[in-house]
């Protein structure tokens, strides 16, 4: 889930990104589910993070959500002024390319996040 959910998120930024550059009219719907899309993909990551964290051996539960929860904050303190300041050097569509570059990266660190046995 966590691997489709990135890959659907990193698929559906790209396509909103390239619209934006071709027409007009269609922009604004293809916006609108390409964001939905976004969305949806990386609703569960969260979720299967903190379930993940919680079973990692020699770590209490507790510890390990924290130190999840920790990195998360990290991303929301980091996530917008990089982007800002991408986009007010260069344009808004290579700053929202990171999203796309972020989903990518997580969809491939997916395979490194331990499955649920039993």
């Amino acid at each position: 889930l966590l691997f489709w959910g990135a890959a659907l998120s990193a698929c559906a930024m790209a396509v909103v990104l390239v619209a934006g550059s071709v027409s007009l009219a269609a922009v604004a719907s293809v916006a609108f589910v390409g964001f939905a899309m976004v969305g949806s993909g990386l609703a569960l990551v969260v979720p299967i993070l903190f379930s993940a964290a919680s079973r990692v051996p020699g770590v209490s539960p507790a510890a390990a959500i924290a130190a999840v929860s920790s990195i998360g904050y990290a991303g929301f303190m980091v996530g917008p002024p990089l982007i800002g300041g991408i986009a007010q050097h260069s344009s808004l569509t290579w700053a929202l390319s990171v999203v796309v570059l972020a989903a990518s990266v997580l969809a491939l660190g997916s395979r490194l996040v331990p499955v649920r046995v039993g």
